[in-house]
């Protein structure tokens, strides 16, 4: 059944297509650039309690410098 199909005229053209369109995506597509930022306003989760594995946290927020591959 898919012989038949790999021989019909058509459906080779569809199969070119679509491994031609395939290729041109690969080829000029530009990389979507990414930033790390954070999911919710430090002031919003600021002395907050959290229980993790028998434990409690508290955060706290503090300034920081940054690393550098955080950044990339």
């Amino acid at each position: 059944m898919i012989e038949k199909i790999l021989r019909n005229k058509n459906s080779q053209n569809i199969f070119a297509f679509l491994i031609g369109f395939g290729l041109t995506i690969l080829l000029f597509h530009r990389p979507i650039p990414k930033k790390t930022v954070l999911a919710m306003n430090p002031s919003d989760i600021e002395g907050k309690e959290v229980r993790s594995n028998g434990k409690c946290f508290v955060y706290r927020v503090e300034d920081s410098k940054c690393e550098s591959h955080l950044n990339k």
